[in-house]
């Protein structure tokens, strides 16, 4: 067997195999036994069918399954000989010589060769987490509102009234927008809706929010409104709208007294302990955006060491993930297939630079992973297909039974889950000795997944319905 091996790139190798006629003989004569064992041919017992009526017979199954054991063969010394660690095989191809032999020719993408970065002493910060004063202000203010009471009034309506309407857009030419834009009712058309007069919210149109102050029940009006040039839904982009607007219904907010009637409703003793309760939330909060900056200042410390080159094919490998999972969202949130379709180029081009990053990461957190021994076990695949299930709008049992029937998507869940482990042991590692948020996986091991008990269950079961 003669060989050629050309460096394409350091993580991409060309191999040319030349395997000579008698090699290949002896693989064609393995090939035939096992056929003759198995044959089923009119005339003859079974395993007593002539090799050459065989070799007649069952021409393009015997070259078929003759090029996939000669490759295989082929490809298994090469790896052994070079000890390339291989991330994919890229190509193959098989030739038949004029003199019997045969040509291989193939080309790997190999995972990159490089040194850790020193990810035990990143030195990431963590700064005490406090709640200021109009932090627990604005929450108790937010839960009494949540607690508010709405009751019905007959009088103009004021700022912070909550308003019951419907609301119809037109052009000055009469043109209904709903017939323009019926997927985007919000800018077009609401029959029955509830308005807080005066909002802030980006949920709400300004000019009909504010152009409700001072109407009354029953009152109907037309409030105008010039799109900008720039504006979000292309059909209103430069256009004057004109909506009718028609009132219902009004009622007043009255927020609940801090009294012990509403200490009672939401369980706690009194003042002080609402405050301390409330203090205690957001403090849970901050370390979740706080964990999530650590993370990212982690990913980004690793990308800088990264200088290595990476395959195409890891790249590729994680655009089609991150694309995949992007559409699957978006379907579910209503955009249609024709309008990704539509976006396609600009959906892999947007892409591109991200799945480049993600692969020299994940190059990073799997040889962590290996070097730590860091495993992922099935309560922590369950709640990573709880996530996902949950991210995608889909029970969790529908997620489950798709993932069955793609091993390829299974595992990329199963790769995620790691990497994500492996990364919280890298800031757990990092943060150790210092003052560790309640919620961060590993305060008592660096590298125990946090779970609730009441979820561990659910986990483990979603895992083992996987398989």
């Amino acid at each position: 067997m003669e060989s050629e091996i050309k460096s394409i790139s350091s993580v991409q190798k060309e191999v040319v195999v030349l395997v000579e006629r008698a090699d290949i003989q002896r693989e064609e004569d393995t090939i035939l036994q096992s056929f003759a064992r198995n044959a089923k041919i009119p005339g003859f017992r079974k395993g007593k069918v002539p090799l050459t009526l065989i070799k007649t017979r069952c021409v393009k199954e015997l070259e078929e399954q003759l090029d996939k054991a000669v490759a295989s063969k082929v490809y298994e010394d090469i790896l052994k000989e070079n000890q390339w660690d291989v991330f994919s095989l890229v190509r193959l191809d098989v030739k038949n010589t004029p003199e019997g032999d045969k040509e291989l020719n193939f080309i790997v993408d190999l995972k990159p060769i490089f040194e850790l970065i020193d990810y035990k002493n990143m030195e990431i910060d963590q700064p005490e987490i406090i709640v200021t004063d109009e932090e627990s202000s604005n929450a108790i203010e937010q839960i009494r509102n949540h607690h508010a009471e709405y009751k019905e009034v007959k009088r103009p309506i004021q700022k912070g009234d909550f308003v019951r309407l419907q609301y119809t857009g037109r052009f000055e030419d009469d043109t209904n927008i709903i017939d323009l834009i019926p997927k985007k009712p919000m800018w077009a058309e609401q029959k029955n809706t509830w308005e807080e007069a005066g909002s802030e919210d980006a949920s709400s149109i300004k000019v009909i929010s504010d152009g409700i102050i001072g109407m009354e029940g029953d009152q109907e009006k037309d409030i105008e409104m010039d799109f900008p040039a720039d504006f979000e839904v292309s059909e209103l982009q430069a256009k004057k709208v004109i909506y009718h607007i028609k009132i219902f219904e009004v009622r007043e907010k009255t927020l609940p007294e801090l009294d012990n009637v509403f200490f009672e409703k939401v369980k706690v003793k009194d003042f002080d302990d609402l405050k301390e309760w409330l203090s205690g939330e957001i403090k849970k909060r901050k370390a979740q955006i706080q964990r999530f900056e650590q993370r990212e200042e982690i990913v980004q410390k690793m990308l800088d060491s990264a200088t290595f080159e990476v395959p195409e094919s890891s790249v590729q490998y994680e655009q089609i993930h991150i694309i995949r999972n992007f559409v699957e969202r978006q379907l579910h949130e209503g955009m249609t297939p024709e309008m990704i379709q539509n976006n396609k180029d600009k959906l892999y081009a947007d892409s591109k630079d991200l799945a480049y990053d993600r692969a020299k990461v994940n190059f990073i957190l799997e040889k962590i992973a290996e070097k730590e021994n860091v495993v992922v076990n099935e309560k922590e695949i369950g709640q990573m297909i709880i996530q996902e299930a949950s991210m995608l709008h889909m029970p969790p049992d529908q997620l489950i039974s798709e993932l069955k029937s793609n091993s390829e998507r299974a595992q990329d869940l199963q790769r995620r889950a790691l990497f994500g482990k492996t990364l919280d042991f890298v800031l757990v590692t990092n943060l150790k000795g210092n003052n560790l948020p309640g919620n961060l996986p590993g305060n008592s091991d660096p590298v125990e997944e946090y779970a609730s008990e009441e979820t561990s269950a659910t986990n483990s079961t979603a895992a083992s319905n996987l398989g």
